[in-house]
C-alpha cells in the first residue's frame, strides 16, 4: 500500500499504542477492531472504484487481499503459540496480526525484520525504558491531577503490579512506521 489513507489511519491508532502501552501495558481491543474494519472496507471501496485499492485491477485486489491475510493469520498462529508460553501479550499478537493487513504484502517481511529488530534493541535498552516509563508516567499523572475532571487512572507502570518485560506494542509500531515510510518495494 502505503497509500495516503493508511497513513492517515495508522499513525495515529500507533501513536496511541505507544502510549497506552508504554504507561498501562495494554492495547485496547477496541482500536484492533476499528483497525480491521477499517482494512475490511478497503476492497470493498475498490469494487466501488474508490480508495486506495481503485486503480488496481481485481486480481492484484485479490493478491492483496490474500497476501494481507495469509500473513495475518501465520503471524496469528505463531502469536498465539508464543501467548500461550507466556512470551508476548495478547493484545501484541492481535496488533501484530492487524497490522499484517494494513502492510503491502510485498513489505511484509521487512515489517517482520524491523519489527523484531526494534524488540531486541527495546530489551538491550530495558533500563533506559523503564526510566522513561516512570518519567511518562509521572508526567501523565500530573496531568490527572491538574485536571480531575479526566479520570485518567495512574499508569500500571507505577503501581505494585508494575509487569515485567518490554512493551512490545513500541517495536511493532517502529516496524509498522518504518514500514510504511519507508517501502522497500514502491
Amino acid at each position: 500500500m502505503p497509500s495516503t489513507l493508511a497513513i492517515l489511519v495508522l499513525i495515529p491508532a500507533l501513536c496511541w499504542v505507544i502510549c497506552t502501552d508504554l504507561l498501562y501495558r495494554r492495547i485496547h481491543n477496541t482500536l484492533v477492531l476499528v483497525l480491521i474494519a477499517l482494512w475490511v472496507a478497503l476492497p470493498v471501496m475498490a469494487l466501488l472504484g474508490q480508495g486506495p485499492w481503485a486503480t488496481f485491477e481485481r486480481s492484484a485486489v485479490l493478491h492483496e487481499i490474500t497476501g494481507s491475510l495469509t500473513g495475518a493469520a501465520i503471524v496469528l498462529l505463531v502469536g498465539y503459540g508464543l501467548f500461550s508460553l507466556g512470551r508476548v501479550g495478547a493484545g501484541d499478537v492481535k496488533l501484530m496480526a492487524v497490522m499484517c493487513l494494513w502492510i503491502d504484502c510485498d513489505d511484509l517481511m521487512a515489517f517482520l525484520i524491523v519489527t523484531a529488530l526494534a524488540g531486541g534493541m527495546l530489551a538491550l535498552a530495558l533500563p533506559l525504558l523503564t526510566l522513561v516509563e516512570n518519567t511518562c508516567a509521572q508526567g501523565w499523572l500530573k496531568v490527572g491531577r491538574r485536571y480531575p475532571q479526566l479520570n485518567i487512572a495512574v499508569p500500571t507502570v507505577l503501581t505494585a503490579d508494575r509487569p515485567q518485560g518490554i512493551p512490545y506494542g513500541l517495536a511493532i509500531a517502529s516496524g509498522a512506521f518504518y514500514t510504511l515510510l519507508f517501502p522497500i518495494h514502491s
